[in-house]
């Protein structure tokens, strides 16, 4: 099969990470892959380079504005050249642009939306109600990326409904005993104690004030040393830290910053705990279950539907004196904090990897094709 995927951008974000994914599963199945980015060429993008050098066939085709016909008629001559038999259009320029260029090529499109803000409405309306419209009339489906991408969505279009196909879970590399021993040395002296981890945006919408208290309440339960370390930078950070420090635990609860070490880290714990007051799909629990952390996260988003009661605890938002509950009662239990723990690891391997993601597209893209 003969695939060009358009995106606004390869710059480094969730959905231009997905790009290499897709392209490394399509190439290992025998497809051809193009990408056409409508940015200028972003060759300092990591994106960019791992793409070039996985051989994947790339085009730039910068667009100016929303009314930029001229070149989406440069983006249908590339489609017809290219002999592409099916185009997948990534974001919001190229939803607009790339399934109006299909159409005129005559050639089959689907799209993603990626989008869970339940601000989608007032936020560039215009761009919003145009993307609506293009897809509506030229695309064949319309593909969420999660359950709660789906809800948010689905109102838009009337007359479609929307194909969940869940985002997978990246291969996250393999990481050694030394690895590990050495990320909870870092934090533990010889290693010894009771880590938490958590990563995410430092922003008021993740929850951090209500993790803070939550393991404030806890810290007299659990196994000593403990610590609670939060991996991630945003402008919310002073303020979290003056709430450790009134709450007198400087010494166990860390903001680290941002990491590159993610995967050791998560080796290194022994629960992971996601407090947001709002979600999409957490890309981030979905690799702490891959990892083999049992997961403590709140009823937002997608995570009722990732996590199951054999793979953690699913626990109201904004409710501190329940998450102290829920970090109790598994940190006094190893065995259970095991056994849910191999759980999510074989769930997440099992419905979220980019295998069974490029089967689901591929069985969509056929169904397009062949009906």
């Amino acid at each position: 099969m003969r695939i060009v995927q358009i995106i606004d951008s390869l710059k480094v974000g969730g959905a231009q990470t997905l790009e290499i994914v897709f392209a490394r599963e399509m190439l290992r199945r025998g497809h051809y892959v193009k990408i056409i980015s409508l940015s200028s060429p972003e060759t300092q993008s990591p994106v960019y380079q791992e793409l070039q050098q996985m051989n994947v066939d790339l085009c730039n085709i910068p667009l100016r504005s929303l009314a930029d016909l001229w070149h989406t008629r440069r983006i249908e001559a590339e489609l017809r050249s290219s002999e592409a038999q099916l185009v997948h259009t990534q974001l919001n320029y190229a939803n607009i642009h790339g399934s109006l260029a299909a159409h005129w090529a005559g050639i089959p499109s689907v799209a993603s939306l990626h989008n869970a803000s339940v601000h989608l409405y007032s936020y560039k309306p215009y761009r919003t109600r145009l993307e609506t419209r293009a897809l509506s009339r030229y695309a064949r489906h319309i593909i969420a990326c999660g359950h709660t991408v789906a809800r948010v969505q689905q109102p838009r279009f009337k007359n479609k409904k929307l194909d969940v196909i869940p985002n997978p879970v990246p291969d996250l590399p393999k990481i050694t005993k030394d690895q590990q021993q050495r990320a909870r040395r870092e934090f533990l002296v010889d290693g010894k104690g009771f880590l938490l981890i958590s990563v995410g945006r430092l922003i008021p919408e993740k929850g951090y004030a209500d993790l803070i208290d939550a393991f404030t309440q806890a810290f007299p339960n659990l196994p000593q040393p403990a610590k609670l370390l939060i991996a991630g930078k945003g402008p919310w950070k002073a303020e979290l830290q003056a709430q450790i420090d009134k709450n007198e635990m400087t010494e166990s609860i860390k903001l680290i910053g941002e990491r590159d070490d993610v995967p050791a880290l998560l080796a290194a714990g022994d629960i992971y705990i996601s407090s947001s007051h709002y979600e999409g799909q957490s890309l981030a629990v979905l690799e702490a279950m891959f990892s083999g952390l049992p997961v403590i996260a709140t009823d937002v988003g997608d995570n009722r539907q990732i996590i199951s009661a054999d793979c953690g605890l699913v626990l109201p938002a904004a409710q501190p004196g329940k998450l102290a509950e829920g970090i109790t009662s598994l940190a006094q239990d190893p065995a259970e904090r095991k056994r849910l723990g191999q759980n999510a690891s074989r769930c997440v391997q099992e419905k979220y990897s980019s295998a069974v993601w490029a089967d689901n597209l591929l069985a969509l893209y056929d169904e397009v094709l062949h009906g």
